[in-house]
């Protein structure tokens, strides 16, 4: 009989170690009208990447909750390479 090639992660708590290590890094957005920063998982950050097909130099974006601004990442390195920081908007 064949060995399975899939590869076995060890469980923690009903998910795979490697999903939680993944779901365990933040990507921190700071609002560029109040300054208040959010910490959004990086799947999260990474799906809505992934998902859009625009202009490669604008970040996943997202909404501040306390005033509605607009955010960008501190510092995140896109699918694509590009890599947004947050003092390339705030000079």
């Amino acid at each position: 009989m064949a060995k399975s090639l899939k590869k076995k992660h060890k469980k923690k708590g009903g998910i795979t170690v490697s999903r939680f290590l993944r779901e365990k890094n933040k990507v921190n957005y700071v609002c560029l009208v109040c300054d208040e920063i959010e910490q959004i998982p990086y799947d999260v950050v990474r799906s809505f990447d992934a998902m859009d097909h625009g202009d490669l130099t604008v970040p996943p974006q997202f909404s501040c909750e306390k005033c509605g601004g607009e955010m960008y990442p501190e510092y995140y390195e896109g699918i694509h390479g590009y890599i947004y920081k947050i003092e390339d908007v705030k000079k």
